[in-house]
């Protein structure tokens, strides 16, 4: 327990709420206890209420009654709908953590406290080594993190479940009882009821090396990242991984750009992808020009010497009259910007003097053509986006820019056509493209 009682003694605390997530288990009412005596801040308990249990309904009461007697803060959301109507271990983990986020923001706190604990830490580390991850993900989990915009801190990393039982029972406090966790229905049970023991009958103390594993592995995690820092910035480009300089690096860095640009890609999503889609990459990147399939509706593609993931597109055939601001289907916004000082391919200048309005934003049509400026004659708008090396899977929704006789007046990010004005010329419209 002492490592557990210097663990909140160093962890630094700046705001006057601290939040636990607690489930009313033993695990999670020791730690509230542990809160309640080494810490002098006001604590706030975040409890879900995961309403799969019949027992739920009591155990939510109890948990309440608990915090009024002892002048805590009870913070509790009941989960009503699942999405697709049926649970699952990450919808609820998601659901948990937006509740939690939000529970963090409503008291200015910069910490959440949970009670995982070193048996957690085992079974996550062989799920994923089962599953397959990246080096990262196989230390498991962090004692303390930060991956929402605050600290999420785990002092009981350093405890078993036994040590746990043996300490909440002297204490003599209530706590719930999931009877669920007996069944071997759910992933991390089998590996908790089955595996776990047999570990343990061969070293008693088995939680003390894998511990010692997981510190490892962020060591090298942190070292490796260095160095992809140094390269990095050689590799990404526009939106993609450059092939020849990424084929030109050691195999361990080539593994962390693509989970690099995969988090980047995916973010919250990121649990969709394993070590599969990373090895596909892989072997993506020793070809000339490649098409695969990525979870979530989403592409590799790699063509002109780059590597670029984009959501898989339908056809789509759109024709957006522009008023002030146009939100486009890649993400993007072409909008009304008259204070901009930006004179990239991203901004046109545009006097309305010259052109006919309303101005359209559109998808490319055959044998469209622009007066590029600077340049004698017209140009295909196919031929243009050979030129900048636009993906195929783009080009038929990339956004063009018309005035309503249809004279193309801008492929926003790429070319302006003769209508763009210079900066200290005569126009009175600015069009920006972000």
């Amino acid at each position: 327990m002492e490592n557990v009682y210097n663990f909140i003694k160093k962890i630094d605390i700046k705001s006057e709420y601290i939040v636990a997530a607690v489930s009313g288990g033993p695990d999670s009412m020791l730690m509230l206890n542990i809160l309640m005596n080494y810490t002098d801040k006001m604590i706030v308990v975040a409890h879900v209420h995961h309403n799969l249990r019949e027992e739920s309904d009591y155990e939510a009461f109890k948990l309440e009654e608990f915090c009024k007697k002892n002048n805590l803060i009870f913070e509790m959301m009941k989960i009503e709908k699942y999405p697709n109507n049926k649970f699952s271990e990450e919808a609820a983990r998601e659901i948990r953590y937006n509740f939690f986020d939000k529970v963090v923001k409503k008291y200015n706190a910069d910490i959440l406290f949970t009670a995982h604990h070193a048996d957690d830490l085992i079974e996550t580390i062989l799920m994923r080594i089962t599953r397959g991850s990246s080096i990262r993900g196989y230390a498991g989990f962090n004692s303390v993190s930060h991956d929402r915009g605050y600290k999420i801190a785990k002092p009981l990393i350093y405890l078993t479940k036994d040590d746990i039982l043996n300490e909440i029972n002297k204490l003599n406090i209530w706590y719930a009882i999931d009877k669920t966790n007996k069944t071997n229905k759910y992933k991390r049970n089998r590996f908790r009821n089955k595996i776990l023991p047999v570990l343990k009958l061969e070293n008693p103390v088995v939680h003390k090396k894998f511990l010692e594993f997981s510190d490892k592995i962020f060591l090298v995690d942190e070292y490796i990242k260095k160095q992809v820092d140094l390269v990095k910035d050689k590799v990404f480009v526009n939106d993609g991984i450059d092939v020849l300089k990424f084929n030109t690096l050691d195999d361990i860095l080539k593994i962390y750009i693509i989970e690099k640009y995969l988090n980047d890609i995916y973010g919250d999503n990121i649990s969709y992808v394993t070590s599969i889609n990373t090895n596909i990459i892989m072997n993506t990147m020793k070809k000339v020009n490649a098409k695969i399939s990525l979870p979530l509706n989403k592409i590799g593609l790699l063509e002109y010497n780059t590597f670029k993931i984009i959501d898989k597109l339908e056809d789509i055939n759109y024709d957006i009259v522009f008023n002030d601001k146009v939100k486009l289907h890649n993400g993007k916004t072409i909008e009304i910007d008259n204070t901009t000082k930006e004179t990239t391919n991203f901004v046109i200048h545009l006097n309305s003097s010259e052109i006919k309005f309303p101005l359209h934003v559109r998808c490319k049509r055959n044998g469209d053509f622009m007066y590029v400026k600077n340049m004698n004659g017209k140009k295909s708008i196919s031929n243009i986006f050979t030129d900048a090396k636009i993906s195929k899977e783009y080009r038929s929704t990339y956004p063009i820019v018309t005035d309503d006789n249809n004279e193309i007046l801008w492929i926003p990010g790429l070319k302006k056509s003769k209508f763009d004005r210079k900066k200290d010329g005569k126009y009175d419209i600015i069009l920006r493209y972000h």
